[in-house]
């Protein structure tokens, strides 16, 4: 990869952390304020809050999923790693790269991998 494609790279990931971390902040808001809210709802209004309780946690691990794979390839930048198949060693596509900034191996061997997964 050129300079020019990792820093672009580097951005877009620092783009993406700060974007799940805010969204984060605020879904930490809306659970706090779910979680508060007075107890004298209707039924169905309690169960409406508890199911959004529920919908955040989810959020929740999935960003924090996401956060760890934009760090490692925060680290795989750092490395020179970044854009270097860990499966083969080959180069990792550019298009896959700006679809999946966090990409640890080639298209090939990522299918070769959930195929064996199946």
């Amino acid at each position: 990869m050129t300079p020019r494609e990792l820093e672009e790279a580097r951005s877009e990931l620092r783009r993406r952390r700060r974007a799940i971390l805010e969204a984060t902040r605020e879904a930490g808001a809306e659970h706090e304020a779910l979680r508060t809210a007075e107890r004298g709802h209707e039924l169905e209004e309690e169960a409406q809050a508890e199911q959004g309780l529920v919908d955040l946690e989810r959020v929740g691990a999935a960003e924090r999923l996401e956060l760890r794979r934009i760090d490692a390839a925060m680290a795989r930048l750092e490395d020179g790693l970044y854009g270097t198949c860990a499966a083969c060693g080959g180069a990792i596509d550019g298009r896959r790269l700006k679809a999946l900034p966090w990409a640890v191996r080639c298209a090939g061997c990522e299918e070769a991998r959930e195929a064996v997964a199946r």
